[in-house]
């Protein structure tokens, strides 16, 4: 539930249009550039559960009924979530991108810690400068606009940079698993073990995968996975009925030690994959996952 406000109002209608049309690239985000993901998903609280309402906004103006005092106020906040979120949101999916990377092709979690360290703080940046929009955005409007504008976040959970609200042929943002509730998203950082039954193994490599699989990671890793779900949902419902950030404070710390223990299980995990498979096996796994990521 990302959110892109019309900056109509501070200046001319016009002009705003403009204005729009030519921000930097560097800002432009969508689903349709390389398959990569809206770069609103790269937040602590994913928009499902938190939706950003500054991208939320964008093209509503006259749908909500603002009057010019509500436009100047909302086209401020538009400018405070490009220049502020935005270039969180961008290095939170680059350093995403980077662990990932290493961590397919052999690094630890001592070796990766300062980069795990340097995305909780991204993330965590992005979540609370989020809250604090979204809370001045619920201020600048009436109840019923308010009530409007979450409906329709409902239907546009990945309005964001680039991604225009509404717009025909836009893929329909696909429901969250668990696996989506990590700190690395799964598109960067795909579970292998869930490909490990497409591969012509031995039986004793099969068999310890499995072990490893059974006894190690799901055990561990899946509680950390729902209890992270859960705390999202509750921190979005209550940002979104009106509480400030210090009153989530608490959560939200919790959520961020919930998905960095799941991180370092996941790279844990892989690093037991490349240890057991050969290397050719090993590549033939990497390969599977990249033609089926989500």
């Amino acid at each position: 539930m990302p959110f892109a406000l019309r900056l109509t109002g501070l200046f001319r209608a016009s002009f705003l249009v403009l204005l729009f049309s030519t921000l930097s690239p560097a800002y432009g985000d969508s689903r349709e550039n390389a398959g990569e993901l809206p770069l609103s998903r790269h937040t602590l609280v994913l928009p499902a559960n938190l939706p950003h309402l500054a991208w939320v906004l964008k093209g509503q103006t006259a749908a909500l009924g603002l009057d010019e005092t509500q436009r100047n106020t909302l086209a401020a906040l538009a400018f405070e979530a490009r220049d502020t979120l935005q270039p969180r949101l961008q290095e939170a999916r680059n350093v995403e991108r980077a662990i990932a990377a290493a961590t397919l092709e052999g690094k630890d979690i001592a070796q990766l810690a300062g980069e795990l360290d340097r995305l909780q703080q991204l993330k965590r940046q992005a979540t609370d400068a989020q809250i604090d929009l979204n809370g001045r955005i619920r201020a600048a409007l009436t109840p019923e606009q308010y009530g409007q504008l979450l409906r329709l976040a409902q239907s546009m959970p990945d309005a964001g940079p680039g991604v225009i609200p509404g717009k025909d042929g836009m893929t329909p943002a696909a429901a969250l698993v668990l696996p989506d509730y990590a700190l690395i998203s799964p598109r960067h950082l795909p579970h292998l073990m869930n490909f490990i039954g497409q591969l012509s193994l031995d039986a004793a490599r099969r068999q310890s995968l499995e072990q490893y699989a059974d006894q190690t990671v799901r055990p561990n890793l899946l509680p950390l996975l729902r209890e992270a779900q859960q705390l999202e949902q509750a921190i979005g419902q209550a940002v979104l009925d009106g509480e400030g950030q210090s009153t989530v404070v608490g959560q939200l710390d919790r959520l961020l030690q919930l998905k960095r223990q799941a991180a370092e299980i996941h790279i844990r995990c892989i690093a037991q994959v490349r240890q057991i498979l050969p290397a050719d096996q090993y590549s033939q796994l990497l390969a599977l996952a990249r033609e089926t990521r989500p």
